[in-house]
């Protein structure tokens, strides 16, 4: 059984060795980081191509991120049996099998909540700052901007890049989509701050993008994802009357998330992200001028979904500069030839 991520992926914008963990010993395994109050990071895999992909990630925070590239890395299996997670071994990375209801494993995108969720219950102790990272997403500069600055802020979020059919105005009363997570999350949509997504720049009801986030892991918000996600997985009624469009189903983990950090953080409390760190490839050509990247050169986070596994031409769509350009090069033929070895830094 698995989850095809990539194919999900693929419609997201159209729409020292820290060793292989045992389930129920990780605490026993100390965090490390080289920044300031505590610092890792989370992702996890689906399959093969996922494997390739968060290969080449832990490559690239290891090489580009700074006083971060050597945090801890969890990396949590949905499907140990049919997935080559020993090829994702390296300092300081753990692999943990995913702990969720295997019937729910192939809803889409639903694994990301109980995998932040898992890996939080670990972190919560030991870090400040937990960033998740799709595992579409490639590090070229220093995290700085994720990092929750020794409790300054508790999230680290941008808005959704589009309103598709998902996001509701400021002060609308919730549709049947997501009347069923305000009223888990204990909200009241008359009192909620007003949010604009990046591209298509429509004013918004709290809706955050989830591919590239940091969090206070000491609120909870992973784990009360979870848990308002879960039931509605599991509501055949809510399934089968409010979940009838592929949007929807798609990106009811992302609205569910999204309403419980409006419910635990004060808008002031979330750091902006800048569109540098988690800049959207596959729609670079829909940013407007004064968002569109001239170069890769200054980005810190790209969001690539799919652009490695369907598009080869893809480093001719925005310059890149060397040493990146070889970097990335390097890094795309090991993904296309599923070779490469993760290095160990010191």
């Amino acid at each position: 059984m698995r989850s095809d991520y990539s194919k999900w992926a693929g419609l997201l914008m159209i729409s020292a060795f820290g060793g292989l963990l045992i389930p129920g010993a990780a605490a026993a395994l100390p965090l490390r980081s080289d920044a300031g109050d505590g610092f890792a990071v989370m992702t996890f895999v689906s399959n093969e191509e996922q494997v390739r992909m968060v290969r080449a990630q832990i490559k690239s925070i290891r090489e580009f991120g700074g006083p971060y590239k050597n945090s801890r890395i969890h990396v949590v299996l949905t499907d140990r049996d049919n997935l080559p997670g020993d090829a994702l071994k390296g300092a300081n990375v753990e692999l943990l099998d995913i702990e969720m209801d295997k019937a729910l494993i192939d809803y889409p995108l639903a694994a990301k909540a109980f995998a932040a969720a898992q890996v939080e219950a670990l972190a919560a102790d030991e870090v400040g700052t937990l960033v998740w990272l799709d595992p579409s997403v490639i590090v070229m500069d220093s995290l700085d901007a994720l990092d929750l600055e020794g409790g300054n802020y508790d999230v680290a979020a941008r808005p959704v890049y589009l309103l598709n059919t998902i996001g509701i105005p400021p002060g609308t009363e919730p549709n049947d989509f997501w009347a069923p997570i305000y009223r888990a999350a204990g909200l009241d949509y008359r009192t909620l701050a007003a949010y604009k997504t990046v591209v298509d720049e429509g004013d918004i009801q709290p809706y955050f993008n989830c591919e590239v986030i940091a969090y206070n892991p000491k609120l909870g918000i992973c784990r009360e994802w979870a848990r308002i996600i879960e039931p509605l997985l599991k509501d055949k009624a809510y399934q089968s009357a409010s979940c009838t469009t592929f949007q929807r189903r798609l990106f009811l983990h992302q609205a569910a998330l999204s309403g419980v950090i409006a419910s635990k953080v004060k808008p002031e409390r979330i750091r902006p992200l800048p569109l540098a760190c988690g800049y959207p490839f596959i729609i670079h050509e829909r940013l407007s001028p004064a968002k569109k990247a001239s170069t890769m050169k200054g980005m810190s986070v790209v969001i690539f979904d799919d652009a490695w596994a369907s598009d080869p031409a893809w480093m001719k769509k925005i310059p890149i500069p060397e040493p990146l350009n070889g970097w990335l090069s390097q890094a795309y033929q090991e993904y296309r030839a599923g070779q490469g070895a993760l290095h160990e830094r010191p």
